[in-house]
Protein backbone atom coordinates (compact mmCIF):
# COMPACT_ATOMS: atom_id res chain seq x y z
CA UNK A 1 0.00 0.00 0.00
CA UNK A 2 0.99 3.32 -0.68
CA UNK A 3 1.70 5.56 2.39
CA UNK A 4 -0.48 8.24 1.01
CA UNK A 5 -3.22 5.65 1.11
CA UNK A 6 -3.09 6.05 4.70
CA UNK A 7 -6.36 7.09 6.90
CA UNK A 8 -5.18 10.25 8.50
CA UNK A 9 -3.89 11.24 10.66
CA UNK A 10 -1.17 8.78 10.64
CA UNK A 11 2.41 8.32 11.88
CA UNK A 12 5.23 7.12 9.29
CA UNK A 13 8.67 6.45 9.66
CA UNK A 14 11.23 5.68 6.49
CA UNK A 15 12.48 2.60 7.76
CA UNK A 16 15.79 3.53 5.27
CA UNK A 17 16.23 6.76 7.39
CA UNK A 18 15.76 5.37 10.63
CA UNK A 19 18.31 2.75 10.12
CA UNK A 20 20.58 5.35 8.96
CA UNK A 21 20.30 7.80 11.52
CA UNK A 22 20.97 4.34 14.09
CA UNK A 23 24.14 3.19 12.57
CA UNK A 24 25.32 7.05 12.24
CA UNK A 25 25.29 7.90 16.09
CA UNK A 26 26.73 4.10 16.68
CA UNK A 27 29.38 5.04 14.15
CA UNK A 28 30.15 8.23 16.01
CA UNK A 29 30.50 6.55 19.24
CA UNK A 30 33.07 4.25 18.14
CA UNK A 31 34.90 7.31 17.02
CA UNK A 32 34.51 9.58 20.27
CA UNK A 33 35.27 6.42 22.21
CA UNK A 34 32.07 6.37 24.09
CA UNK A 35 29.42 3.46 25.00
CA UNK A 36 25.85 4.10 23.75
CA UNK A 37 22.76 3.65 25.51
CA UNK A 38 19.84 5.08 23.76
CA UNK A 39 17.17 6.69 25.42
CA UNK A 40 14.13 4.77 24.35
CA UNK A 41 11.82 7.08 25.69
CA UNK A 42 11.89 8.43 21.95
CA UNK A 43 10.07 5.84 20.21
CA UNK A 44 8.74 3.40 23.24
CA UNK A 45 8.62 0.70 20.90
CA UNK A 46 10.37 -2.62 21.31
CA UNK A 47 11.13 -3.33 17.63
CA UNK A 48 13.25 -0.36 17.55
CA UNK A 49 14.91 -1.00 20.80
CA UNK A 50 16.35 -3.96 19.61
CA UNK A 51 17.19 -2.17 16.03
CA UNK A 52 19.84 -0.19 18.29
CA UNK A 53 20.68 -2.68 20.65
CA UNK A 54 21.62 -5.11 17.41
CA UNK A 55 23.52 -2.05 15.97
CA UNK A 56 25.60 -1.78 18.93
CA UNK A 57 24.13 -0.35 21.97
CA UNK A 58 25.41 -1.44 25.02
CA UNK A 59 21.66 -1.54 26.42
CA UNK A 60 18.92 1.32 26.75
CA UNK A 61 18.25 4.46 28.92
CA UNK A 62 14.12 4.78 30.44
CA UNK A 63 12.34 7.62 32.30
CA UNK A 64 10.22 5.67 34.23
CA UNK A 65 10.33 2.02 35.02
CA UNK A 66 7.07 1.03 33.20
CA UNK A 67 8.72 1.62 30.11
CA UNK A 68 11.76 -0.91 31.00
CA UNK A 69 9.23 -3.56 31.51
CA UNK A 70 7.72 -3.61 28.28
CA UNK A 71 11.18 -3.10 26.54
CA UNK A 72 14.20 -5.22 25.42
CA UNK A 73 17.79 -4.70 27.14
CA UNK A 74 19.87 -6.72 29.00
CA UNK A 75 21.29 -3.31 30.94
CA UNK A 76 18.86 -0.88 32.17
CA UNK A 77 19.13 2.56 33.18
CA UNK A 78 16.29 4.62 35.18
CA UNK A 79 17.57 7.86 34.71
CA UNK A 80 15.37 9.36 36.50
CA UNK A 81 15.15 9.95 40.55
CA UNK A 82 13.01 7.06 41.99
CA UNK A 83 10.60 7.08 45.04
CA UNK A 84 10.69 4.44 47.71
CA UNK A 85 7.26 2.78 46.20
CA UNK A 86 8.83 2.04 42.62
CA UNK A 87 11.32 0.30 44.07
CA UNK A 88 9.72 -3.67 44.60
CA UNK A 89 9.64 -2.81 40.85
CA UNK A 90 13.15 -2.23 40.10
CA UNK A 91 13.82 -5.39 42.14
CA UNK A 92 11.84 -7.53 40.15
CA UNK A 93 13.77 -5.82 36.98
CA UNK A 94 17.14 -6.44 38.70
CA UNK A 95 16.29 -10.37 39.33
CA UNK A 96 16.62 -10.77 35.27
CA UNK A 97 18.65 -7.61 34.19
CA UNK A 98 21.40 -5.49 34.95
CA UNK A 99 19.72 -2.43 36.56
CA UNK A 100 20.60 1.33 36.72
CA UNK A 101 19.05 3.98 38.46
CA UNK A 102 19.95 8.07 39.03
CA UNK A 103 19.73 8.99 42.50
CA UNK A 104 20.26 13.09 43.20
CA UNK A 105 19.94 12.91 47.14
CA UNK A 106 20.94 11.38 50.36
CA UNK A 107 17.14 10.29 50.87
CA UNK A 108 16.93 9.00 47.33
CA UNK A 109 20.30 6.73 47.36
CA UNK A 110 19.73 5.72 51.08
CA UNK A 111 16.33 3.62 49.84
CA UNK A 112 17.41 2.50 45.84
CA UNK A 113 19.46 -0.74 47.22
CA UNK A 114 18.81 -4.36 46.43
CA UNK A 115 20.51 -7.18 43.96
CA UNK A 116 21.64 -6.08 40.61
CA UNK A 117 20.91 -2.29 41.62
CA UNK A 118 23.92 -0.32 41.17
CA UNK A 119 23.65 3.58 41.35
CA UNK A 120 24.89 6.67 39.34
CA UNK A 121 24.51 10.54 41.27
CA UNK A 122 23.10 12.50 38.74
CA UNK A 123 24.87 16.29 38.73
CA UNK A 124 23.52 19.45 37.86
CA UNK A 125 26.21 20.79 34.67
CA UNK A 126 23.69 23.97 34.72
CA UNK A 127 20.80 22.92 32.81
CA UNK A 128 19.43 23.33 36.40
CA UNK A 129 16.26 20.42 36.57
CA UNK A 130 17.90 17.52 38.87
CA UNK A 131 21.28 16.67 39.67
CA UNK A 132 24.03 17.36 42.71
CA UNK A 133 25.01 21.11 43.06
CA UNK A 134 28.67 20.68 44.62
CA UNK A 135 31.04 18.18 44.35
CA UNK A 136 30.42 17.67 47.89
CA UNK A 137 27.06 17.08 47.52
CA UNK A 138 27.77 14.47 44.91
CA UNK A 139 30.67 12.91 47.75
CA UNK A 140 27.78 13.01 49.80
CA UNK A 141 25.15 11.27 48.48
CA UNK A 142 28.12 8.39 46.78
CA UNK A 143 28.48 8.03 50.77
CA UNK A 144 24.69 7.39 51.08
CA UNK A 145 24.47 4.67 48.05
CA UNK A 146 24.58 1.00 47.53
CA UNK A 147 26.50 -0.35 44.50
CA UNK A 148 27.95 3.47 43.57
CA UNK A 149 29.00 3.00 40.00
CA UNK A 150 29.70 6.50 38.49
CA UNK A 151 28.08 9.91 37.62
CA UNK A 152 25.19 11.09 35.20
CA UNK A 153 24.87 14.26 33.48
CA UNK A 154 22.50 15.81 30.96
CA UNK A 155 23.41 18.24 29.04
CA UNK A 156 20.58 19.34 27.27
CA UNK A 157 20.38 22.01 24.71
CA UNK A 158 24.08 23.35 26.27
CA UNK A 159 26.18 25.22 23.66
CA UNK A 160 29.96 24.81 23.01
CA UNK A 161 30.77 27.41 25.54
CA UNK A 162 28.03 25.40 28.07
CA UNK A 163 29.92 21.93 27.33
CA UNK A 164 33.42 23.76 28.70
CA UNK A 165 32.20 24.78 32.01
CA UNK A 166 30.33 21.43 32.08
CA UNK A 167 33.73 19.98 31.58
CA UNK A 168 34.60 21.70 34.71
CA UNK A 169 32.21 20.58 36.46
CA UNK A 170 32.55 17.25 36.00
CA UNK A 171 36.00 17.63 36.68
CA UNK A 172 35.64 19.07 39.86
CA UNK A 173 32.86 16.21 40.84
CA UNK A 174 34.87 13.05 39.64
CA UNK A 175 38.25 14.61 41.58
CA UNK A 176 36.52 14.58 44.44
CA UNK A 177 35.13 11.83 44.37
CA UNK A 178 38.27 9.57 44.24
CA UNK A 179 39.88 11.98 46.77
CA UNK A 180 36.71 10.12 48.75
CA UNK A 181 37.86 6.82 48.15
CA UNK A 182 35.22 6.30 45.12
CA UNK A 183 35.90 4.77 41.46
CA UNK A 184 33.17 6.38 38.67
CA UNK A 185 33.88 3.63 36.73
CA UNK A 186 30.48 5.42 34.33
CA UNK A 187 30.50 8.98 33.11
CA UNK A 188 27.28 9.17 31.46
CA UNK A 189 25.82 11.51 29.55
CA UNK A 190 24.67 13.24 25.94
CA UNK A 191 21.70 14.23 25.10
CA UNK A 192 20.82 14.23 20.70
CA UNK A 193 21.37 18.30 20.17
CA UNK A 194 24.69 17.69 22.57
CA UNK A 195 25.98 14.49 21.07
CA UNK A 196 28.43 16.24 18.50
CA UNK A 197 29.74 18.12 21.91
CA UNK A 198 30.66 14.35 23.60
CA UNK A 199 34.50 15.51 23.08
CA UNK A 200 34.49 18.37 25.12
CA UNK A 201 33.77 16.28 28.52
CA UNK A 202 36.68 13.60 27.60
CA UNK A 203 36.16 11.89 30.39
CA UNK A 204 32.36 10.08 29.66
CA UNK A 205 31.93 7.07 29.22
CA UNK A 206 28.75 6.64 27.54
CA UNK A 207 26.21 8.64 25.95
CA UNK A 208 22.14 8.66 25.88
CA UNK A 209 20.76 10.34 23.35
CA UNK A 210 16.96 9.42 22.16
CA UNK A 211 15.77 11.61 18.99
CA UNK A 212 18.33 10.33 17.02
CA UNK A 213 16.46 7.71 15.91
CA UNK A 214 13.90 9.98 14.46
CA UNK A 215 14.96 13.74 14.78
CA UNK A 216 12.23 16.63 14.82
CA UNK A 217 11.67 20.45 13.66
CA UNK A 218 13.35 21.32 16.29
CA UNK A 219 16.38 19.08 15.75
CA UNK A 220 16.21 20.93 12.43
CA UNK A 221 15.71 24.08 13.73
CA UNK A 222 19.02 23.72 15.74
CA UNK A 223 20.92 22.46 12.89
CA UNK A 224 21.22 18.88 14.20
CA UNK A 225 19.90 17.50 11.26
CA UNK A 226 18.30 18.57 8.14
CA UNK A 227 14.68 17.25 7.01
CA UNK A 228 16.25 14.01 5.11
CA UNK A 229 17.23 12.95 8.57
CA UNK A 230 13.61 12.72 9.76
CA UNK A 231 12.74 9.28 9.51
CA UNK A 232 9.21 9.68 11.20
CA UNK A 233 6.50 12.01 9.38
CA UNK A 234 2.94 12.54 10.08
CA UNK A 235 0.31 12.60 7.61
CA UNK A 236 -2.53 14.75 7.68
CA UNK A 237 -5.27 16.17 5.72
CA UNK A 238 -6.82 19.45 4.56
CA UNK A 239 -10.36 19.84 5.71
CA UNK A 240 -11.06 23.37 5.84
CA UNK A 241 -9.99 26.21 3.79
CA UNK A 242 -12.95 28.19 4.64
CA UNK A 243 -10.74 31.23 5.97
CA UNK A 244 -8.55 33.43 4.02
CA UNK A 245 -5.24 32.94 4.07
CA UNK A 246 -5.65 29.52 6.25
CA UNK A 247 -5.80 25.82 5.81
CA UNK A 248 -6.97 23.47 8.87
CA UNK A 249 -5.88 20.19 8.76
CA UNK A 250 -7.21 16.73 10.66
CA UNK A 251 -4.31 16.88 13.75
CA UNK A 252 -4.28 18.83 16.66
CA UNK A 253 -3.01 18.53 20.25
CA UNK A 254 -3.84 14.77 19.99
CA UNK A 255 -2.07 14.10 17.29
CA UNK A 256 0.87 16.31 17.70
CA UNK A 257 2.99 17.20 20.95
CA UNK A 258 1.70 21.20 21.65
CA UNK A 259 5.58 21.68 22.38
CA UNK A 260 6.05 24.18 19.61
CA UNK A 261 9.71 24.21 17.81
CA UNK A 262 12.70 25.21 19.29
CA UNK A 263 12.74 29.47 18.59
CA UNK A 264 10.30 29.18 15.59
CA UNK A 265 6.39 29.58 17.28
CA UNK A 266 5.12 26.86 14.84
CA UNK A 267 3.93 23.54 15.65
CA UNK A 268 5.80 21.31 12.65
CA UNK A 269 7.51 21.41 9.44
CA UNK A 270 5.60 21.21 6.28
CA UNK A 271 7.45 18.78 4.07
CA UNK A 272 7.22 20.59 0.56
CA UNK A 273 4.80 23.15 1.93
CA UNK A 274 6.16 27.07 2.58
CA UNK A 275 3.22 26.50 5.55
CA UNK A 276 3.34 27.46 9.05
CA UNK A 277 0.70 25.84 11.56
CA UNK A 278 0.66 28.56 14.34
CA UNK A 279 -2.37 27.23 16.63
CA UNK A 280 -3.50 23.31 17.88
CA UNK A 281 -6.66 22.92 19.14
CA UNK A 282 -7.52 19.31 19.76
CA UNK A 283 -8.28 18.07 16.24
CA UNK A 284 -8.08 21.12 14.31
CA UNK A 285 -4.74 22.76 13.23
CA UNK A 286 -4.29 25.97 12.03
CA UNK A 287 -2.36 26.14 9.19
CA UNK A 288 -1.01 29.48 7.97
CA UNK A 289 -0.86 29.47 3.93
CA UNK A 290 -0.43 32.25 0.99
CA UNK A 291 -3.78 32.00 -1.36
CA UNK A 292 -2.57 34.30 -3.82
CA UNK A 293 0.64 31.82 -4.53
CA UNK A 294 -1.36 28.46 -4.18
CA UNK A 295 -4.40 26.84 -4.87
CA UNK A 296 -5.39 24.56 -1.64
CA UNK A 297 -7.77 21.84 -1.91
CA UNK A 298 -9.56 20.21 1.04
CA UNK A 299 -8.94 15.99 0.53
CA UNK A 300 -5.25 16.86 -0.15
CA UNK A 301 -2.82 15.24 2.37
CA UNK A 302 -0.01 16.98 3.70
CA UNK A 303 3.25 15.68 5.30
CA UNK A 304 4.67 17.04 8.44
CA UNK A 305 7.55 16.52 10.70
CA UNK A 306 6.18 16.95 14.26
CA UNK A 307 8.37 19.69 16.47
CA UNK A 308 8.58 17.33 19.18
CA UNK A 309 8.73 13.88 18.28
CA UNK A 310 9.08 12.17 21.70
CA UNK A 311 5.57 13.65 23.19
CA UNK A 312 4.08 13.08 19.54
CA UNK A 313 4.86 9.62 19.57
CA UNK A 314 3.14 8.88 22.98
CA UNK A 315 -0.25 9.80 21.74
CA UNK A 316 -0.21 7.04 19.29
CA UNK A 317 -0.94 3.51 20.05
CA UNK A 318 0.74 2.14 16.85
CA UNK A 319 3.02 3.62 14.14
CA UNK A 320 3.15 2.62 10.56
CA UNK A 321 7.01 2.38 8.87
CA UNK A 322 7.85 0.74 5.09
CA UNK A 323 10.31 2.16 2.46
CA UNK A 324 10.30 4.73 -0.74
CA UNK A 325 7.15 5.81 0.19
CA UNK A 326 4.85 2.14 0.59
CA UNK A 327 3.52 0.17 3.98
CA UNK A 328 4.78 -2.44 5.04
CA UNK A 329 3.45 -3.26 8.37
CA UNK A 330 2.81 -0.98 12.06
CA UNK A 331 4.70 -1.34 14.98
CA UNK A 332 2.83 -0.87 18.10
CA UNK A 333 4.02 1.94 20.57
CA UNK A 334 4.10 -0.46 23.41
CA UNK A 335 5.58 1.37 26.25
CA UNK A 336 3.18 4.62 25.55
CA UNK A 337 1.43 5.93 28.69
CA UNK A 338 3.78 4.20 30.99
CA UNK A 339 4.83 7.15 32.58
CA UNK A 340 4.83 5.23 36.40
Amino acid sequence: MDALDLDTPALYIDLDVLERNIARMQEQCRAWSVALRPHVKTHKIAEIAQLQLDAGAIGITVAKVGEAEVLPGDDVLVAYPLLKAKLPRVRDLAKQRRVKVAVDSVEVARDVHGKGIETLVEIDVGVGRCGAQSPQEAVDIAQACSGFQGILYWPSWLDQAGFQTACVKIDAVLDALAAAGFEAKVVSGGSTPGASKTPLIPRTTEIRPGTYVFYDASSMAAQVCTEADCALRVLTTVVSTAVPGQCVIDAGSKTFSSDQTVGSGAFGHFVGRPWTMRKLNEEHGYVEIDQTAERVQVGEKVWVVPSHVCATVNLHDEIWYGRRGRVEGSWKVAARGKVR
